[in-house]
């Protein structure tokens, strides 16, 4: 049976709701109908919250009618007694409110929601003074299991053992952007709310770089917007961003786009010996005195694996032996030791400047240009991608990739 905790003069409740985040590894259990997080045993007027079916809770004393417990976000309060599971079956329980816990069109997914805001901050705990860890993205989709229902309350959104927690605030969440919703927001507060304006149309210029469409029409109304207001935006080089947009345009048809891809020719040095993709020899990585190592942390499985590596502190090298022939191709490169890649009559090292790049290959890129650092892609055939990731302006890695 619970009971009261006396501190001084005065009678703390042990189930008084706090924000403590929930230890790294802990097991939950799981709930097995959705239902309301009281703040005090007994009475279900007072509510923290609602949590989803299987939303996962961490138990820490009983009564007859109630558990106490933890759930993903730190809070503790009471919920009433029901079946707890050990395991997850992907199910959901009758009459679970839609308009705390969205499963999409079909019904079958994580309860989820959307953030609204740019460059929203993800915490390492559930305060404002919590360490950033990353920023989330405009329409990011983030699964949730428990609803805070009082001011400013926090959702748990990280991994499930909280190995690497991250959260954020309920109120940055809704229902699905689209880019046709954000430019009517942005076009009834055009000329009307110059605060309102700016807002929207960052918010539609992120929307046209994340769905990849109308991104001429979203920069153009952007810089309008900015030079009217004359505000100043020290992060975005909106002309920079103009140039990408005019060369996405014209992207060649695929047989143009691979005949072009493969005139360009290219390869790699690395101490002052050509590597050519798919022709690198065992007997050049045992000359450039490249370590040989077993695998590749996090590497992803993709059905196969190639039989070992060599590599340096900037460079992975990816072997496999076909038909006896032992040949190599770059998984990874970084340039920062006069690590230099060849792309038709581009030299391209630590210093190769990312306009030049967008001005030269820009037809050829698709772009993750809301991430940071910037990273462009060049499609390799059906199944793969060569990655160029830039940082303040100049080439920082490359990255060979093929879909599973």
């Amino acid at each position: 049976m619970l009971k009261k905790i006396l501190l001084g003069a005065s009678i703390i409740h042990c189930c008084f709701y706090n924000t403590m985040a929930q230890s790294p590894g802990q097991q939950p259990v799981y709930t097995s109908e959705w239902g309301h997080l009281y703040r005090d045993q007994g009475n279900n007027k007072d509510l923290l919250g609602i949590f989803s079916t299987e939303a996962p809770v961490y138990l820490l004393d009983s009564t007859q009618t109630q558990y106490k417990v933890q759930v993903s976000n730190g809070d503790i309060g009471f919920i009433d007694r029901q079946s707890l599971q050990k395991t997850m079956r992907g199910k959901k329980s009758s009459g679970e409110p839609a308009q705390y816990f969205n499963r999409g069109s079909q019904g079958f997914q994580c309860p989820h929601f959307y953030v609204q805001v740019s460059e929203l901050r993800v915490r390492k705990a559930p305060t404002t003074e919590s360490i950033p860890v990353r920023k989330a993205a405009l329409n990011e989709m983030v699964c949730i299991d428990h609803v805070p229902l009082y001011q400013d309350g926090w959702i748990y959104i990280g991994d499930h053992f909280h190995e690497n927690p991250e959260y954020i605030q309920m109120k940055y969440l809704g229902t699905e952007l689209t880019y046709e919703k954000v430019l009517k927001d942005y076009l009834a507060v055009k000329d009307r709310d110059k605060e309102k304006e700016l807002v929207q149309v960052g918010r539609l210029r992120e929307m046209a770089w994340v769905e990849d469409k109308n991104l001429k029409q979203a920069l153009k109304y952007w810089k309008e917007s900015y030079a009217k207001t004359g505000v100043e935006n020290s992060k975005i080089d909106i002309d920079f961003e103009l140039l990408l947009a005019d060369q996405f345009e014209k992207k060649p048809e695929t047989k143009a786009y691979e005949k072009k891809l493969k005139a360009l020719n290219l390869h790699f040095i690395w101490k002052e010996t050509s590597l050519f993709d798919g022709k690198i020899t065992d007997a050049q990585m045992k000359q450039l005195e490249m370590q040989k190592i077993k695998d590749i942390p996090n590497m992803p499985e993709c059905g196969w694996e190639p039989q070992y590596f060599y590599k340096t502190p900037n460079i992975i090298i990816a072997f496999e032996e076909y038909k006896g022939k032992v040949s190599g191709s770059i998984y990874k490169m970084s340039f920062s030791n006069g690590e230099t890649l060849v792309l038709g009559n581009e030299r391209m090292d630590s210093n190769y400047d990312e306009r030049n790049f967008v001005t030269r290959f820009g037809d050829m890129l698709s772009a993750r240009w809301i991430s940071s650092p910037h990273e462009y892609h060049i499609q390799n055939g059906d199944a793969g991608l060569f990655i160029f990731t830039f940082k303040d302006g100049k080439l920082f890695s490359y990255e060979c990739m093929f879909y599973c």
